[in-house]
């Protein structure tokens, strides 16, 4: 209650008038606080947690409290980029290595001779791993949105992976017929020392991998002959002075070469065939050689009406082990080249490929 005529209004509403009426120091009226300078000490409704004032609290962006402070707000000039995964860039690495590794070394080796099915077997395991790696590809790209996993390093990874096992396989089976697999065959063939060929028989000596011959044995070149077929598969028989001259001559054991003949004319200048030291062969390994050796023959018979029921191709030389031992060398060395340059690659390629995904920011 109060006098007569005076109306009371409510002690929330006087504080409030007091304040508006409120003079300073100097008798001004103070200006009213702005909207903006009480959300900026008091913090707007977006920015108080439950509803209630966040006196002092961090100003946010997003609507989450301090998620990305101002300090630290990033510029459109900086790339972001994942941390590197040094441990995903080495399997990248390791793996198509050893996977080539292991492929080209079961296709190169005495294993591949002597079980080609289980040498077969384990190259397909290798290849069972690479499968592993593309399902983990595919997976990797279905779940590429979750951040979780990279999968252009999958993919990298399979390809690589998958490229090494060709390689593997068509490079291992390259060096294991030209070198390896001569090498174990003439070393599982018979050796015979101190032969007349005057006075054996092709028949004989079908297992023959070395023979070394008399010292009077010698190549006759006066019966050379050569048959062409893009190169020119060249012989000449081995004979030596005991040799019958009644009836029709026969010779069963040829010296061989390629390309070093006219083919027309008798004039074989293969091997070591004017070595005079020269009294041993080393015998043919070749298949796919030795059908165009044998039409030189029947070439020469016809010629110089002579007769092969049985021959056996050699090349002529003083030392066959220097020879075999050049197989074995060989099959070794491309073996240590084939892995040292498989891994330079992978190693150029994974360093391109990082540089690549660096710069795309990924």
């Amino acid at each position: 209650s109060g006098p007569r005529g005076v109306s009371r209004r409510p002690k929330s509403l006087c504080a409030r008038g007091t304040l508006r009426d409120r003079t300073n120091e100097r008798g001004a009226p103070e200006r009213p606080r702005s909207r903006t300078s009480a959300s900026t000490m008091y913090g707007d409704p977006s920015m108080q947690t439950g509803g209630y004032g966040g006196y002092g609290a961090t100003h946010s962006f997003g609507g989450e409290l301090g998620s990305i402070p101002l300090a630290a707000k990033p510029t459109p000039f900086v790339r972001r980029h994942r941390p590197s995964n040094f441990v995903s860039i080495f399997v990248c690495f390791l793996m198509p290595v050893v996977i080539f590794s292991g492929v080209y070394s079961l296709q190169c080796f005495s294993f591949h001779y002597t079980d080609p099915k289980a040498c077969k077997s384990l190259s397909f395991m290798f290849l069972g791993l690479v499968a592993l790696f593309g399902i983990a590809m595919v997976s990797s790209w279905r779940r590429r949105d979750d951040g979780a996993t990279d999968p252009k390093w999958y993919t990298f990874l399979f390809v690589t992976s998958l490229t090494g096992w060709i390689c593997g396989m068509v490079f291992g089976a390259r060096n294991f017929s030209a070198n390896i697999s001569p090498y174990l065959d003439i070393m599982n063939l018979n050796v015979y020392p101190n032969i007349d060929p005057s006075k054996y028989t092709g028949q004989q000596l079908m297992d023959a991998g070395r023979i070394f011959f008399t010292p009077e044995t010698h190549l006759d070149l006066g019966h050379s002959m050569g048959f062409r077929n893009l190169d020119t598969y060249c012989v000449a028989p081995i004979t030596s002075p005991s040799a019958n001259s009644s009836g029709t001559p026969t010779f069963d054991f040829w010296a061989i070469g390629i390309n070093c003949c006219s083919g027309h004319l008798p004039d074989f200048h293969c091997g070591e065939f004017n070595n005079l030291n020269a009294k041993s062969g080393l015998r043919l390994m070749r298949d796919d050689q030795r059908a165009y050796f044998r039409l030189a023959v029947q070439q020469a018979e016809a010629a110089y009406n002579i007769r092969a029921p049985h021959p056996i191709f050699m090349l002529w030389m003083q030392d066959p082990m220097s020879e075999i031992s050049v197989y074995h060398d060989d099959g070794y060395k491309f073996w240590i080249i084939g892995v040292s340059v498989f891994a330079g690659v992978q190693l150029i390629l994974l360093v391109i490929a990082g540089f690549a995904f660096w710069k795309a920011g990924i």
